[in-house]
């Protein structure tokens, strides 16, 4: 079975049988009444003679569709099929004239019309379409091809409803296929403008940006006191659920490893409160140097750092791993007097648990837990005595080298945001939040591990939050982090 892409049909049925020609409409929304007041009553035909020739269409190409001789003799005895015929070929012939410098188009009285994408073609039986492209054979339309999308405007409507159907699908240009992926290398985010200069929004540093074309024009900008060359770039933007032909300035824009977070951006975030740990909307954007610093070196100075062995959790020969099938494993971990058992197995209604080592000072097991149903994944400690699960973490439990502090860095993939988490270890052992930092414009990556210089000061890996889709960084940036007493 053929698979469509979006298809869109417009059928519209009149009562009324009388003639009325309507002046050209311009405007966007076309009404109803653009269309002729002439068209084909309902009936049951028999098309089998009607042989299935074909016209191959492709990229972007408007194609009116009209009976072939053969097809309109068929058709001859319905009430006003004449006037639907006249009407259609005038409007239509308007249309031809005036685009076809513009826009592939003609007019065919081929029953299949073909419509060719990379990987598939698409045949389109005007006579006996199937059900989710028509509910009634096409005779007078307008197919209007975008690469690999199409929509029908079936039966006859005024050159003017024509004018506005095809602008609107044409300029909505979601169904453009890119030249280009760039990226906004700017500080302070790159404009977003209609064709008359009107600013419609702003593309954030590191964002992507889908480029359709170029203008000729090449402008000059000063930025920071240099001067930068460029052409407006001609992008697909999503504004709400739709997408529009917008331009940017191309100077602004880079390849993703020239994407990078600025250092007067590193330390931007909110402190927050257990009120508003996860509830960001209530907390104040501020720099944060109040409570931690930073220092951004260079990859050299972060390869050339010794960090001190921080051997925080060992491994128990007692605790007993059981190799699933499924890749997953059985977790059997020793507590007084008994065991407790942890089952995974792969499945949405199941759960999959892995185990990260003893905390030996804190007499605990470091549990990995991920349960799909619930959408819900986080390290835990568990009691080496009573098996009861005492803390968790959202993400991988860092001890400092002095082990009174925990550092947790947390990435939320639905809302997109990354915490930096500061735990206390009291004297009684006992573990209590002590800081939890929002951070706008950064995240750290799972490429490096922490590298601890001193009780109180690390080094990580960070990429913009905006690049990062959980794979490999082709640029990273390194930071040190000092905590504050």
């Amino acid at each position: 079975m053929q698979k469509f892409g979006f298809v869109l049909v417009f059928v519209f049925f009149f009562l009324s049988c009388k003639k009325q020609k309507e002046e050209q409409l311009q405007h966007v929304e076309v009404p109803v009444k653009a269309k002729t007041e002439n068209t084909i009553p309902e009936k049951t035909h028999d098309f089998s003679s009607i042989p299935k020739d074909t016209i191959f269409v492709t990229g972007k190409y408007i194609i009116f569709t009209r009976p072939s001789d053969k097809e309109f003799e068929i058709l001859k005895e319905e009430e006003g099929i004449n006037e639907v015929d006249s009407d259609f070929g005038v409007y239509s012939s308007k249309v031809v004239d005036s685009l076809q410098s513009t826009y592939k188009i003609t007019t065919t009285s081929k029953r299949i019309i073909g419509i060719v994408k990379p990987n598939d073609t698409i045949y389109i039986d005007r006579l006996s379409p199937k059900a989710r492209v028509s509910r009634d054979p096409i005779h007078y339309s307008a197919f209007l091809v975008f690469n690999d999308y199409f929509s029908i405007y079936s039966n006859v409507y005024t050159d003017g409803a024509y004018y506005g159907f095809i602008r609107d699908y044409y300029n909505t240009v979601r169904f453009e296929k890119p030249i280009a992926n760039k990226y906004v290398i700017s500080r302070n985010g790159l404009n977003i403008r209609q064709e008359n200069g009107t600013v419609d929004g702003k593309y954030n540093n590191g964002d992507l940006v889908n480029i359709i074309g170029y203008t000729d024009e090449v402008i000059e900008v000063e930025d920071e006191g240099k001067i930068i060359k460029g052409r407006w770039a001609i992008v697909q933007w999503r504004d709400g659920g739709t997408t529009l032909k917008r331009y940017v300035f191309e100077g602004f824009l880079g390849n993703l490893e020239d994407v990078i977070i600025y250092e007067d951006q590193i330390c931007v975030g909110s402190k927050l409160s257990e009120a508003t740990r996860y509830n960001i909307k209530e907390a104040d954007i501020e720099c944060l140097t109040e409570y931690l610093d930073f220092e951004v070196i260079s990859k050299a100075s972060f390869n050339a750092l010794k960090s001190i062995k921080n051997e925080f959790s060992t491994i128990n020969p007692a605790v007993l791993i059981k190799d699933n099938e499924d890749k997953t494993q059985d977790i059997t971990l020793p507590i007084k007097d008994s065991v407790i058992v942890y089952k995974s197995k792969v499945g949405y209604s199941n759960a999959t648990h892995g185990y990260y080592g003893d905390i030996d000072f804190l007499n605990q097991y470091l549990m990995h837990h991920v349960y799909p149903k619930a959408e819900d994944a986080f390290f835990s400690f568990v009691d080496r005595s009573t098996g009861k699960e005492t803390y968790s973490f959202a993400d991988y439990p860092y001890v400092s080298l002095d082990k009174k502090k925990i550092v947790s860095f947390t990435f939320d993939v639905y809302e997109e945001q990354f915490f930096i988490e500061i735990y206390k270890i009291n004297q009684d052992k006992s573990i209590v939040l002590e800081n939890a930092f929002y951070f706008v414009h950064w995240l750290k990556t799972h490429q490096n591990e922490v590298k601890w210089i001193s009780n109180t000061e690390f080094a990580i890996e960070i990429v913009n939050q905006n690049i990062w889709n959980g794979s490999a960084i082709k640029n990273p940036q390194y930071l040190k982090i000092k905590l504050k007493e």
